[in-house]
């Protein structure tokens, strides 16, 4: 509450994000911590914000928070793809 003045932190300014910046969303059905809703909502604030060729999404259904790290499938499941993203981009 000190660091912002109050309950709640400003909103982000969403038009300081730079439309070319690749973003890579990983979120998983069983995440307590970032749930569907709430990365659905964060979705609908981004998309605009961003050019949709430098936007993936990607819903791993029975990820839990700690999966994204500890998965013994993340390499397959979440890295492997964000590589393929990324690569083209260097």
């Amino acid at each position: 509450m000190q660091h912002y003045g109050g309950r709640k932190p400003p909103l982000y300014d969403l038009s300081r994000i730079p439309k070319n910046l690749p973003v890579f969303i990983s979120y998983g059905g069983a995440d307590q911590m970032a749930d569907a809703a709430d990365v659905k909502v964060l979705l609908g604030e981004l998309k605009p914000a961003l050019n949709p060729d430098m936007l993936r999404v990607q819903y791993v259904p029975n990820y839990a928070h700690y999966d994204f790290i500890m998965g013994l499938n993340a390499n397959h499941l979440v890295y492997t793809q964000l590589i393929a993203f990324l690569d083209p981009l260097k």
